[in-house]
């Protein structure tokens, strides 16, 4: 990420986060009402004015894995906690409203985000923008993947490398070489046993819409550089150590998330999201 004013694809999975809120139908695949106030107004003006275009199948699909990405890793973070794990790491977290939009019951829980400087700096002026600060259980630490371990950036704050923890990796993977990715499956394989890392990738045969996103994102100066094939990721983790380890796959998502819906956003076809614990 080599944006001074922050990422841009970050920007850009926010704004479909908020087209999601302003254009899909109820229920929302994903519930994100305070993305909305993190946006520059004349950004929500674009997307009901530009309503229609929001519909290309390219730009609905995209919109629907964003959804449901966060979905599905706010899902099993609730599994996590039911099981006893108390914090919560965002890697990568750009302008993600967890934080801000806490369900009520999950006392105790601490929220890490992780995320390159500028990024960060970035959200803290949206935030206040929007007259919002940073909840007394939220840390952000900031980390350049490239350059530093997690465990270094971590040490910053008041993680607790001794308890579980349950880690969100979003839409990150595919821009950090394979040996940084790799790097963070060893420290997530070394913490206490019930952690749980779910994270995002691209798989090596890209299906449209994936091509358009890589190709929108390179547009932005971010290009896509790493893709894995689900069995070697499989391998990977296993060998590490991980427990178990569990592909989304697209006939999964369409049965739990989907089935009932009709405003067009579609499924999956490829997996891309995968849940591993330790």
């Amino acid at each position: 990420m080599n944006n001074p004013e922050g990422s841009l694809t970050s920007l850009g999975a926010a704004g479909l986060r908020a087209a999601h809120q302003l254009l899909d139908g109820e229920p929302k695949l994903f519930s994100d009402p305070v993305i909305l106030q993190l946006l520059d107004p004349g950004h929500i003006q674009e997307i009901k004015a530009r309503a229609s275009q929001f519909q290309h199948p390219e730009t609905l699909r995209l919109r629907s894995r964003i959804a449901l990405r966060s979905r599905y890793a706010e899902d099993q973070l609730l599994l996590a906690y039911d099981r006893g794990v108390r914090q919560y790491l965002l890697l990568g977290a750009g302008l993600d409203t967890f934080a801000w939009r806490q369900p009520e019951g999950l006392d105790g829980l601490k929220i890490f985000e992780a995320d390159h400087h500028a990024t960060q700096e970035q959200k803290r002026q949206r935030l206040s923008w929007a007259g919002l600060s940073i909840p007394a259980n939220c840390q952000l630490v900031a980390i350049n993947f490239e350059t530093e371990t997690l465990e270094e950036a971590l040490r910053k704050s008041s993680f607790d490398f001794h308890a579980p923890c349950f880690i969100s990796w979003l839409g990150v993977t595919v821009y950090l070489s394979k040996d940084a990715v790799d790097a963070v499956f060893r420290f997530v394989s070394t913490l206490p046993k019930g952690s749980e890392l779910v994270f995002t990738f691209a798989q090596e045969r890209l299906g449209g819409a994936m091509h358009y996103t890589a190709a929108r994102a390179a547009a932005a100066g971010e290009p896509w550089v790493t893709y894995f094939r689900p069995e070697d990721l499989s391998r990977r983790l296993y060998e590490l150590g991980f427990s178990s380890v569990h592909f989304l796959e697209p006939e999964e998502a369409w049965k739990k998330y989907y089935s009932n819906r009709h405003d067009g956003l579609t499924g999956p076809s490829l997996a891309s999201i995968v849940s591993a614990i330790v």
